[in-house]
């Protein structure tokens, strides 16, 4: 071995690494006690230029207790590896990572995910870029065949090619990314076979009569879009399953009419993740081509802007579905437009459906900003996203549709109001709004605005998006 040596440790095996010593000819042991060492998750230790080797470091790094090892903490541990490697001001051409002897096919997965993920720093707009060339990685690992593993690294490289398009996109100066511009990014994934892509402009949006759409983005100069992209493998059995993926498209948020304080509106980029994740999700599909499957992603996408059009509190709207909405706060804009996606997805005639959305700040009020909050109205469809996201290693959790708090949208000039009276209980009222346009079809609703994006270092992740959902419904649609 040559170059930087890394090595993942447990906390309980620190006493127990005669191979390792004999293997790197030092005492570990003892160079890990004397500088207090105790492999708690993401614990570091380096160490420059071992005497009697070709390295020019090594690198332990903490996995915490075996008992408590899952795929969450591999992701993130190995994520820090490769964004470690981006922070540096040089680069060492040679790269090594010493797996656990106790890690299966499930957890060996997670970490190259975890590479993947590091590997990625969004620096368009920066004059001085990251060190964010390609790296060489040399895997040691006991337990998987050369060809599972190179297997598992094929996947693995085009599940992130959708994961950071949806981080650029969420990433991208709203200037740029309009809602034609989206609508283009679905457009050019339809390259891929199996895949096509509709979009619906001003005059398609108006003609069908998606007035949900077309009546919040109307006060901006960049008119709205409707994007249809469907998956279908080219055999597909009868009892396969007819997906829906909605992804909530605002490109920008400004509040519309009930405007966002200064401090509320930065960072409103990223008020279209949803979308930005039902995009990631086809590229994805697109690279991987999986089998026995139909997946259809809607984006409905605007721009919430004060404009001498824009549509206004007291405002009734009325969309696809003919239910008719009062406009109590035009900055409950989201929940709107996806009103008219729903009722898209119910006239497919899909046997599933799930939308993804940074939808509220309430719900980073009940679970902050690292996971996600699931509302469904059906259990067996709760339980397979709730698995999926632990397979990848996504938070996201479980709250009530409670009725008791349906009376708090009720509309005494309309069929529902699109924002409660009260404060309380925001992230259950904005799903249970969203349910009601719902009809008789297996539908979650993971509202994303916690873990969607970040703006401070965690030491495994650049600033800006993560990505999320992306893995999680690859591994709900079977991937």
């Amino acid at each position: 071995m040559s170059g930087n040596l890394y090595v993942p440790l447990f906390s309980d095996s620190l006493k127990n690494l005669i191979s390792l010593q004999k293997m790197l000819n030092f005492n570990i042991s003892k160079k890990l006690n004397s500088y207090k060492f105790e492999a708690t998750i993401m614990e570091k230790l380096s160490l420059d230029s071992i005497e009697g080797s070709n390295l020019s470091n090594i690198t332990f790094i903490g996995l915490g207790a075996k008992k408590d090892i899952n795929e969450e903490r591999v992701f993130k541990v190995f994520s820090c590896i490769t964004y470690g490697e981006t922070q540096k001001k040089y680069r060492i051409k040679e790269n090594t990572i010493l797996y656990p002897n106790n890690f299966g096919t499930n957890l060996v997965f997670s970490s190259i995910n975890g590479l993947n993920n590091g590997h990625y720093v969004y620096d368009k707009y920066k004059t001085k870029k990251s060190n964010i060339s390609d790296l060489s990685i040399n895997l040691i690992v006991k337990k998987i065949s050369a060809s599972t593993l190179k297997k598992l690294i094929d996947k693995s490289s085009k599940i992130f090619a959708g994961v950071n398009l949806t981080k650029n996109l969420v990433n991208e100066q709203p200037f740029v990314l309009t809602p034609s511009v989206l609508a283009n990014f679905g457009k050019n994934i339809s390259r891929h076979p199996n895949i096509s892509c509709r979009v619906f402009n001003k005059k398609e949006i108006l003609k069908r009569k998606m007035m949900a759409i077309w009546d919040v983005g109307k006060g901006s100069t960049n008119e709205p879009r409707f994007v249809h992209l469907r998956y279908k493998s080219k055999k597909i059995s009868k009892s396969a399953n007819k997906i829906a993926i909605i992804g909530k498209g605002v490109t920008y948020d400004t509040g519309g009419l009930s405007l966002k304080p200064a401090d509320y509106m930065l960072t409103m980029k990223m008020d279209m993740a949803g979308a930005g994740c039902v995009l990631g999700v086809f590229e994805a599909l697109g690279q991987i081509q999986p089998k026995n499957i139909e997946v259809h992603g809607l984006i409905p996408s605007v721009e919430n802007m004060p404009g001498p059009n824009a549509y206004k509190p007291d405002d009734v709207v009325q969309g696809l579905s003919k239910k008719t909405i009062e406009i109590i706060n035009t900055d409950a804009e989201g929940r709107v437009i996806l009103s008219d996606a729903i009722e898209y997805a119910n006239r497919l005639k899909v046997d599933e459906m799930v939308d993804l959305a940074t939808l509220t700040g309430a719900c980073m009020v009940a679970l902050g900003n690292y996971t996600a909050g699931l509302f469904s109205n059906n259990k067996r469809l709760t339980n397979k996203l709730l698995n999926a996201s632990k397979n990848v290693g996504e938070k996201l959790w479980q709250l009530p549709l409670d009725d008791e708090l349906r009376q708090d949208i009720d509309s005494q000039i309309a069929d529902i109001k699109n924002a409660a009276s009260t404060r309380y209980g925001g992230a259950i009222t904005a799903a249970m709004f969203l349910e009601f346009f719902v009809k008789d079809i297996p539908w979650s609703h993971i509202d994303i605005a916690g873990p969607a994006y970040i703006d401070k270092k965690r030491g495994w992740i650049a600033t800006g998006s993560t990505g999320y959902g992306v893995r999680t419904i690859l591994n709900y649609l079977g991937i």
